[in-house]
């Protein structure tokens, strides 16, 4: 009865969905009857109710409500048959009924693309999960079975962030995986290859149980199922853990033949994975994956012919193989979109994306150049370390990173890179780059990335140019702190904006309105989106200034039309301008450089807008100081150069804010010692410097006495003292400015000068103003207008001269920086005026014209200039007055005096008579020059001395020179002296006796207390033996020896040392033959003398005379006394050493010292004696003087072994000689010299002279130990310690014990009896391992427990072994090497290690994984992390074990840690309070 009443509406029941909001009151009353089980079977009176109710689900309108019902009634059907559990129900039967039309329904809703479906799939509930897996028990179809995994595909897209719901989904996939069969396989793992990209481990196990239940119905997928298992393998003994071996062995069966046997489908499922792993922080896991994307790389390049690369094997089986799947698209395509995407991807990490996303992507770059243009990447690489961009790119050093930025700027700007890849791998590398540096530190990467980016924008297209532009002010938005940086990229992003260029262009070719509309869209993104955001940023902070949004507002205005410019202008540079009221200095300082920055950006156009706000501005009180300081911090940002006329149209404004601060009321308070304290604008008058600025950047010609208006005008009033200064100061900083100035001719400044002076003049001596000089007339020129020059000072003042000085001082420096030419007469005749002009001038009464006239005088008196010989009489008289009658030697007058004297002796056209320098040289200047020595005054002495001017005071003043060369502290008066002393002693006729007193006062003072002095004595030794003759040398030969042996020997300045050493060399050189014997003589004499004190000059002297002819007759005794002395050295630090905790305690180091340089000299000189058998004592001595407590004989030690060895391999090359004949090449030899080495690493500060040869020689003993024991290495340790002598078994020892006095006599032990350490029992066989390892292990333990520098030496040394050793050998030692290598790269060493450091490391890491093999090394690597992490896990275990049995102790342990982390948390607070205070 009731479905007959509603007949009707069951008819029209599915179009209602399709247009109802909400259910209808029948589908309410239909969903309520399939809650019950005994209402359901009436729903089968209808014959197509229930499938009408499915197919709602094929309706795309219908409402989220209405979809809601129909799944809820699904679910209750389900749960009704799963009650009742029973295989032969009415229930049952209507749902296998209706079952087709029920999954075709949900696969319609599922494969649609619609609203509905993506939210489904983005959001899938409970409800749809529970009919999932409900519906699993009624498909048996295999069609069914297919629609039904292509419902549940979508739900595994990454949008859906629930990893649970991953989880049941592939559970159900799982299951319905028996009834799909092989259909659905590369559907399957399509969907959950990316998955693996992100998927956390128990996801991961899910897809790997997928995988196996997939392989059980496809057997093409078995290999790939294993596979992703043991990638994902997990550790058995740790929760959570994974099991790196099974891993690693996994990786290493892919490779470049897997990927051709494989689809592409299960290729992709490895590849996810392993780009999953290259995020990992394990090292192993992104090595390992590394190597696997690194052989598809290389298959690829197979596939593509772009390399012939050594795979035979591989060539044959696709030479055999016709039905492989991999084709030249398929290769791109998989490029393209799978590893470029992923690269793109990793480089959104900035700085922190891994070495290994780097390496591959040069990789693909070298090996893939013709996919997708790659090949243009080729020009960041090269073979140079420093300059390869992928080397650099992610260096920890930031100046690395920043070279390699500015590397591809360089390269992108030449080149012609893909817009789309650039876009998309080195945009998002450079800006997270941008934005990972911190505020402060490194700001030059931060430049060079904005500098890239801006580079690159100039290249891109509009869409991708807005986009980036977008892009900087979203991350605004997010990182508040980082808008300062993201607005100097804007403003370089727009600096760059190229379009309108482009736009004028293809509106050439297009058409009249092709390109308006281009341009008019671009404007309109540019001032509807990015104008309204700038203006937000400049409405943020109202009352503060931001430069980077003002240059950025201006920068987009200039893109715009000009009528928004004109309009949004003033109020910008007004705001800009009313902050500078503030009381905040930082405010004022923003706006400051906010306006330098607008200026720069406008032009100097807009400087006399931009000056007549801040005048209107700043108008009263502390904003005058402000506005002086402004206008001169605007004008010293923009004219860093001299810029022609740019500043004339708006001089009159800026000198009159020049003279305001300068001559004003501002400059009055600027003097109080209050007022000056409190702003950084009061302290300092920076006007004089704006003056300067303008000088330099205004017209000359037509402007110049313009920028004296102030000063005359100011001259005319009562001018008080500090006046005068001030006037002083602002006509020096004209000056200064005139001189720089662009504009300038050379007649131009001579006629503004000459009429400068010459009013001057007439204005001391009170002439007719309208009087001219007939000298005038002569040099008279018009400027462009035709106007004449023009009087400065027109009526009689105090301070009219300061004009003069000023005039004479440009009339100075012009003069100065022109190359005059002697034989050019436009030069002559326009400097002869001024030679009356200047002689007129020194009658002046001012002093300071009298010295400036002086000053021009000097470089005119050497031109052939007519006018000086009428001059000549008033210049020497003046100058003789001067001279005479100055007091202070050292005034401006006087050393103008002194200067145009000295030319005067050295020219020949005005000249001074014998009686007048017999006057000049008794005059106070010379008669006090020890009390009060003057430069100027010796350089006059010199010239008078050149003249051989023959009178008893020159004889008096050369011994008062050569006392002064001595005791004078200033190195040019000293030089100077030596100079006057050299020219006096090679001039005059000089007695036996005043020689001889003059070289016995050099001698004695070669022990003078100043250090200057005696390097002062011993240049003028060594010019008197240059230029003097032989015989004189011959004459006082012995003398000086002796006196410079003993000079030698006890100065205690290396400079003063090195510079005797080379004296005593020099006069070897330069006496007669017969006398260098004489020198060996006394030698010898000294060196074999029982008095220690006599040996150390004797060794230093025997070491200067190695090239006498007689030398060699004497290496016996020399040979004999230096073992001696080296024994006695030896045996003093053996017995002595507690008693002399000082080096300088030790004894006999000084001799032993001086002795051993003499035997570097001997070896140098004499190369055969380096083998011969007579040194085998004293080769042995100076290896055991290797552990000598003094400094300085373990270096020259080092340094002969060193040379030793540099010997034996020439000597094996030219000689073909076998390296085991060799002395110290034996093994033992060579054990004690590299410990030995390690030992100095332990006990020393290094230089870096020690270090470098600390790993030189530790480089070559260790290659020459395993190249000489190589041989042995299947003798077992017993015979191996059976061949070897008595002594070198006591060597052998003695080594192990220096080493480590424990584990050598565990050594001894082995090796006498043959019992092993568990760890060594691989190796137990192994002679050479046995002696290099230990070794190799106690050097990573002093990289770790010592300072940097031994950790540099020590990495350093496993850096270079490792390129001389082939693969195998490198594996040997791979685990000695890799542990510290490991501790440091991995964070594990227990002390902080800088930067540089650990970046070494990573380059020794890889410097061995090189020679290794990544396969090899990661093996290798993973070894040390393992014995690691069990000592670790034992070490944790034993603190468990000793807090339950002895709780007292292991409370005393965390009391003695707690106390350690307070003390360095105290440090901490310390060290950054320090910082701050600094700051």
């Amino acid at each position: 009865m009731f479905f007959s009443s509603v007949k009707p509406l069951v008819d029209s029941f599915k179009q209602e969905g399709s247009s109802s909001e909400k259910p209808s009151s029948l589908f309410s009353c239909f969903l309520s009857m399939s809650r019950s089980h005994h209402l359901v079977p009436l729903l089968n009176r209808e014959k197509n109710l229930v499938s009408d109710i499915f197919s709602i689900l094929t309706i795309k309108t219908a409402s989220e409500a209405i979809v809601s019902c129909v799944f809820k009634f699904i679910e209750n059907l389900l749960n009704l048959d799963e009650e009742l559990d029973d295989d032969d129900n009415v229930i049952k039967g209507i749902l296998m009924s209706n079952l087709d039309e029920l999954v075709r329904s949900l696969h319609c809703l599922f494969q649609t693309d619609n609203p509905m479906k993506r939210k489904l799939a983005k959001c899938p509930g409970e409800t749809h999960l529970r009919i999932f897996k409900l519906l699993l028990k009624y498909i048996r179809d295999e069609l069914l079975a297919r629609k039904f995994v292509d419902i549940l595909l979508p739900l595994l897209s990454k949008r859906t962030k629930n990893s649970d719901l991953f989880v049941e989904c592939l559970q159900v996939i799982r299951d319905i995986i028996p009834v799909v069969g092989m259909g659905s396989t590369t559907k399957i793992l399509n969907a959950v290859s990316p998955l693996l990209l992100s998927a956390e481990l128990d996801l991961r196990l899910c897809i790997c149980d997928l995988l196996d239940a997939l392989a059980k119905t496809d057997p093409s997928v078995i290999f790939v199922a294993n596979i992703l298992r043991e990638l994902n393998a997990t550790s058995a003994a740790e929760i959570g853990g994974l099991d790196y071996d099974t891993i690693i062995n996994a990786y290493e069966k892919i490779g470049v033949g897997f990927f051709h046997t494989a689809k592409e489908d299960h290729v992709l499922v490895i590849l996810s994975n392993c780009i999953y792993d290259m995020s990992s922080e394990e090292l192993i896991l992104r090595n390992s994956a590394y190597r696997t994307l690194l052989s598809f790389v290389e298959f690829s390049a197979l596939i593509l012919g772009g390399e012939d690369q050594n795979h035979g094997e591989v060539h044959e089986l696709m030479a055999t193989n016709s039905e492989r799947s991999w084709t030249t698209a398929s290769i791109q395509q998989m490029v393209k979109k799978f590893l470029l995407k992923h690269l793109g991807n990793a480089m959104k990490r900035g700085s922190s994306v891994g070495k290994e996303w780097i390496e591959l992507l040069r990789d693909i770059a070298l090996k893939l150049p013709g996919v997708a243009n790659l090949g243009s990447f080729r020009a960041l690489c090269s073979e140079d370390a420093e300059q390869d961009f992928f080397n650099n790119i992610i260096h920890l050093q930031k100046h690395r990173r920043a070279r390699a930025v500015t590397r591809f700027r360089n390269v992108f700007s030449k080149s012609n890179m893909p817009e789309g890849l650039t876009n998309k791998l080195f945009v998002p590398l450079f800006f997270n780059m941008l934005l990972d540096v911190q505020d402060g530190k490194g700001e030059h990467v931060r430049n060079a990335c904005v500098e890239a980016l801006s580079s690159i924008s100039a290249h891109m297209e509009w869409k991708s140019y807005y986009a980036l532009l977008i892009s900087c002010f979203q991350e605004m938005n997010l990182n508040l702190n980082k808008q300062k940086v993201l607005l100097q990229l804007v403003c370089s992003i727009l600096d760059q904006f190229h379009f309108s260029e482009i736009c004028s262009v293809q509106g050439d070719k297009e058409g009249k309105y092709g390109s308006s509309v281009v341009v008019t869209d671009m404007q309109a993104c540019l001032q509807k989106t990015i104008l309204p955001k700038i203006q937000k940023l400049l409405n943020s902070d109202s009352d503060k200034v931001n430069v980077n949004i003002n240059v950025a507002a201006l920068k987009l205005l200039k893109l715009l039309p000009g009528d928004i410019m004109d309009s949004q202008l003033p109020s910008i540079i007004h705001h800009i301008a009313n902050n500078l009221k503030s009381r905040l200095e930082s405010i004022r300082d923003e706006a400051r450089r906010a306006l330098a920055a607008c200026l720069k950006e406008l032009g100097l156009e807009f400087l006399q807008f931009i000056v007549r706000v801040l005048r209107a501005t700043l108008k009263r009180g502390y904003e005058l100081h402000v506005l002086g300081y402004s206008l001169n911090f605007i004008l010293s940002k923009f004219l860093s150069e001299p810029i022609n006329g740019k500043l004339d149209y708006c001089l009159e404004d800026l000198l009159s804010v020049v003279e305001t601060d300068i001559l004003g009321d501002v400059a009055e308070e600027k003097e109080v010692e209050k007022i000056a304290s409190k702003m950084k604008e009061t302290k300092k008058r920076k006007s004089f410097e704006t003056l300067k600025l303008i000088a330099q950047s205004v017209t000359f010609k037509s402007h110049a006495l313009k920028l004296l208006s102030p000063i005359t005008a100011q001259i005319q009033k009562y001018v008080t003292p500090k006046m005068k200064t001030k006037l002083e100061s602002m006509l020096n900083y004209i000056a200064a400015g005139i001189q720089c100035n662009p504009s300038i001719d050379h007649t131009d400044l001579f006629i503004f000068v000459y009429g400068l002076i010459e009013d001057g003049i007439k204005e001391e001596n009170g002439q007719d103003e309208n009087s001219s000089s007939s000298q005038m007339t002569r040099c008279q020129r018009h400027d462009g207008s035709g106007q004449k020059a023009v009087r400065v000072v027109g009526t009689r003042s105090l301070s009219s001269h300061l004009i003069t000085v000023f005039a004479l001082g440009l009339l100075y420096t012009r003069i100065k920086n022109m190359k005059l030419d002697k034989n050019s007469e436009q030069h002559l005749s326009m400097l002869d005026p001024f030679v009356k002009l200047l002689g007129c001038c020194l009658s002046s009464k001012y002093e300071d014209i009298l010295s400036a006239s002086l000053r021009c005088l000097t470089p005119l008196v050497r031109l052939p200039l007519p006018s000086l010989a009428a001059q000549a009489d008033n210049i020497k008289v003046t100058l003789l007055d001067v001279a005479q009658t100055c007091a202070n030697a050292n005034g401006p007058l006087m050393q103008s005096c002194l200067r145009l004297l000295t030319v005067l002796l050295q020219s020949t056209r005005i000249t001074l008579s014998s009686d007048q320098l017999h006057l000049l040289i008794q005059f106070p200047l010379f008669t006090d020059l020890e009390k009060n020595p003057s430069f100027v005054a010796l350089s006059l002495l010199r010239a008078i001395i050149k003249r051989k001017l023959v009178v008893h005071e020159v004889y008096d003043l050369a011994l008062r020179v050569a006392e002064l060369m001595v005791t004078s502290n200033e190195a040019p008066i000293c030089k100077k002296c030596s100079q006057i002393l050299l020219q006096f002693l090679l001039d005059y006729h000089l007695s036996g006796k005043y020689l001889q007193q003059l070289l016995d006062f050099l001698l004695k003072n070669l022990s003078y207390e100043g250090q200057i002095g005696r390097e002062a004595v011993l240049e003028m030794l060594h010019a008197i033996i240059r230029k003097f003759p032989k015989s004189f040398s011959d004459k006082h030969a012995n003398l000086l020896f002796i006196y410079l042996v003993h000079c030698l020997a006890n100065d205690s300045d290396n400079i003063v040392r090195l510079r005797t050493g080379a004296l005593i060399k020099f006069l070897i050189e330069h006496i007669s033959p017969h006398l260098r014997d004489s020198f060996l003589d006394f030698s010898l004499s000294w060196y074999m003398n029982d008095n220690r004190q006599l040996q150390s000059p004797g060794a230093q002297a025997l070491g200067l005379l190695v090239e006498v002819s007689n030398y060699q007759k004497h290496m016996g005794s020399i040979l004999m006394v230096t073992r001696n002395i080296l024994q006695s050295a030896l045996n003093a630090a053996t017995s002595n050493a507690p008693q002399h905790p000082s080096d300088e305690m030790v004894p006999f180091w000084k001799e032993a010292y001086y002795s051993l340089v003499m035997m570097e000299k001997i070896l140098h000189h004499f190369h055969d004696l380096v083998f011969d058998r007579e040194l085998k004592d004293i080769w042995e001595a100076i290896c055991e003087l290797l552990l000598h407590p003094h400094t300085w004989l373990r270096s020259i030690s080092s340094r002969l072994v060193a040379f030793y060895f540099s010997m034996t391999v020439m000597a094996k090359t030219e000689n073909h000689r076998p390296l085991g004949t060799f002395y110290l090449m034996r093994p033992c030899k060579l054990l004690m010299i590299a410990v030995s080495h390690c030992c100095q690493l332990k006990t020393q500060v290094i230089d870096e002279a020690s270090s470098n040869l600390i790993t030189q020689n530790l480089i070559f003993t260790i290659c020459s130990m395993h190249s000489l024991v190589g041989g042995t290495e299947c003798m077992d340790a017993n015979k191996y310690w059976s061949t070897l002598e008595q002594r070198e078994q006591g060597q052998l020892i003695k080594a192990f014990q220096s080493l480590d006095a424990r584990r050598g006599r565990a050594m001894f032990s082995y090796i006498i009896t043959g019992a092993h350490e568990q760890d060594d029992r691989e190796h137990s066989e192994n002679v050479t391992y046995l002696l290099i390892s230990n070794l190799l292990k106690e050097m990573g333990k002093i990289a770790l427990e010592m300072d940097g520098i031994q950790m540099k030496i020590v990495f350093n040394c496993f850096g270079t072994m490792s390129l001389q050793m082939n693969q195998d050998d490198c594996q040997h030692y791979g685990f000695q090497m890799l542990l510290p290598l490991y501790k440091v790269c991995e964070e594990f060493s227990g002390k902080v290690v800088p930067d540089d450091q650990k970046q070494l490391a990573q380059e020794v890491c890889e410097s061995i994984r090189n020679t290794m093999g990544i396969q090899n090394f990661v093996q290798v690597y993973s070894e040390v992390r393992k014995s690691l992490k069990i000592k670790r896990d034992k070490r944790k275990q034993e603190e468990k074990r000793m807090a339950v049995i002895n709780p007292t102790r292991n409370a005393k342990r965390k009391l003695r840690i707690a106390s350690k982390q307070r003390a360095h948390k105290k440090r901490k607070i310390l060290t950054m309070k320090m910082g701050r205070w600094m700051r």
